[in-house]
């Protein structure tokens, strides 16, 4: 049976969405991964002095360092600042593994707060909103029917995460789905917290080094390479099975 026209032009609103935010995630790794090598490149050892002044300040705070930086990754999210500036942050200021763990708790924290604001404080304010965008509407929908497994998988897509949070807080899912499902959200932050991390690395590799430094920073490169196809590959599957699920709703 044909589907109504209204229906396949939701539906194609969806696509258009979750394209949109895949052809962005691209550019912007491409992006700040040219602007770290030419920052390298042109301010030399004075990009390394104020990295390395950060770094020691944060260090200097102890605790809470750790703590300043989690409010600021909350509050910046929370008014829609890319996740991905905090989680390259996370990567230089923290390092890889340290860097993972803050990012990945404090954005844990940022969604039940922005789940919090969109459920009980702003749910009409919000829902008023979804409703101008059939995209966002559809998908919210659609997560109504299947509230774990959908929203993990639009976890796995690279739209905004506060967004998201926003909109399935004003759905009114359940909060302990929700927290499970926001598990989708480690493959972008580790992704960016890898660039910080491998970032830094690079821009001390556009200095004069020993040949085994460089080596590192050939399997850094490597590792980032990956990681990003990686995440193109995750990203892609997780549009076909939102789509698959909004579709399946609209045909209802």
């Amino acid at each position: 049976m044909k589907r109504p026209a209204s229906q396949l032009t939701t539906t194609g609103r969806a696509m258009r969405l979750l394209k949109r935010t895949d052809a962005g995630m691209l550019i912007a790794i491409v992006v700040a991964i040219v602007l770290l090598i030419v920052a390298g490149v042109v301010l030399g050892d004075q990009i390394k002095v104020h990295i390395g002044a950060l770094q020691t300040w944060i260090g200097g705070l102890g605790p809470w360092g750790v703590i300043v930086f989690a409010v600021l990754l909350i509050l910046g999210t929370s008014v829609l600042m890319p996740e991905s500036v905090f989680g390259v942050a996370a990567g230089v200021l923290f390092g890889l593994v340290w860097g993972m763990v803050i990012a990945v708790a404090a954005n844990l924290v940022a969604a039940a707060f922005q789940y919090a604001l969109s459920r009980w404080l702003f749910r009409q304010r919000v829902q008023r909103a979804v409703d101008r965008r059939p995209s966002f509407l559809s998908i919210q929908r659609a997560v109504m029917k299947d509230q774990l497994w959908l929203q993990f998988l639009v976890r796995l897509t690279p739209i905004n995460p506060a967004s998201i949070s926003y909109v399935l807080g004003a759905t009114g899912v359940r909060f302990s789905a929700f927290m499970l499902a926001c598990l989708g959200l480690l493959p972008h932050v580790g992704l960016e917290v890898y660039l910080g991390h491998a970032g830094e690395h690079l821009v001390e590799a556009t200095q004069a080094g020993s040949r085994f430094r460089q080596g590192q920073d050939l399997v850094l490169a490597g590792g980032l390479v990956v990681g990003v196809i990686a995440i193109v590959i995750i990203s892609r599957i997780a549009r076909k099975a939102v789509l698959r699920a909004v579709a399946g709703h609209d045909h209802l």
